[in-house]
């Protein structure tokens, strides 16, 4: 398996940290899936001091944010306009599609915003390593893009730190409908701090004859919205049916997070009772019907 690799090549005292880390920390292991520790390694070029040293940023950035715990009625408020949702459908690669929607901006709260995001990404994740992609799709409908709806650039750069740096090669491609000359502003100041190969995964569609083809090398166009060039008429993004679909998901993470915690405890109790102390613990991984088994 992958992590076994992985343990191999970072050393016995890697290997404890991590270990210990686990056993004393479970809700972790709804994270540290085979796929992460590959993820790690591929955005550090395969470097392990790197790739350790940035998953190891990432399981205390993850302790202090707790973002696996975020739930459908802290975000409710940001997310009511539809101004970003993981799509019901996928693109023509498998990945789950976030849809973003500037115009919608309905809030100020900088921090929430980011939180609100930050439940996004963990959502999609979830579908992507569920069919077994690892990766998503960002759709930015630029349309009615302003000023008034324009992202500070503190939290552009704030979401873009988040993105880099805790869900390293998540990102299978961004795709900007529509971009208008005042993005070249918020671009402009944002796109130095973009790694290259992340900037490389970022596609502008313009208005033209190409665009139906652009897209749809992308995307079925039968799951896009008209608005976007596609053949999906009504809206994608439907509160009610959102809601459920975010609290099934929610109850889902929480049920797989009391199993973590009680199996966590139950070897802890083995180790206590045992003679030799050698309960070990186990790492979890996603199945397709979004629940957890162990590894």
């Amino acid at each position: 398996m992958q992590h076994a690799v992985w343990h191999l090549h970072c050393g016995w005292s890697s290997r404890m940290l991590c270990d210990a880390l686990l056993q004393k920390q479970p809700q972790l292991q709804l994270f540290l899936n085979d796929w992460a520790y590959v993820r790690y390694l591929r955005a550090r070029s395969w470097d392990l001091h790197k790739a350790h040293k940035m998953l190891t940023a990432t399981l205390q950035w993850r302790l202090e944010a707790k973002p696996e715990q975020i739930q459908w009625h802290q975000v409710e408020r940001e997310a009511a306009t539809g101004k970003t949702f993981v799509s019901p459908y996928r693109d023509k690669d498998g990945r789950p599609v976030v849809v973003m929607r500037p115009r919608n901006q309905n809030t100020h709260n900088e921090q929430e915003q980011v939180q609100f995001l930050i439940y996004c990404l963990e959502n999609a994740s979830r579908v992507a390593d569920e069919h077994r992609v690892g990766k998503m799709t960002w759709l930015i409908d630029f349309v009615g893009y302003s000023m008034r709806n324009a992202p500070a650039v503190r939290t552009s750069l704030s979401v873009l730190h988040t993105l880099q740096n805790h869900y390293p090669e998540r990102l299978g491609g961004a795709v900007c409908y529509h971009a208008p000359t005042l993005f070249s502003m918020t671009w402009k100041a944002v796109s130095p701090f973009i790694d290259p190969i992340t900037k490389k995964k970022i596609t502008f569609v313009e208005k033209g004859s190409q665009e139906a083809t652009v897209m749809s090398e992308r995307f079925d166009l039968h799951h896009v919205e008209a608005c976007m060039g596609g053949y999906y008429s009504g809206d994608l993004f439907k509160l009610d049916e959102y809601r459920r679909r975010m609290q099934v998901e929610d109850a889902a993470v929480a049920a797989s997070l009391r199993a973590l915690s009680i199996r966590s405890s139950s070897a802890s109790s083995s180790e206590s009772d045992a003679s030799d102390g050698s309960s070990g613990s186990s790492l979890t991984q996603y199945t397709n019907g979004g629940s957890l088994v162990a590894a």
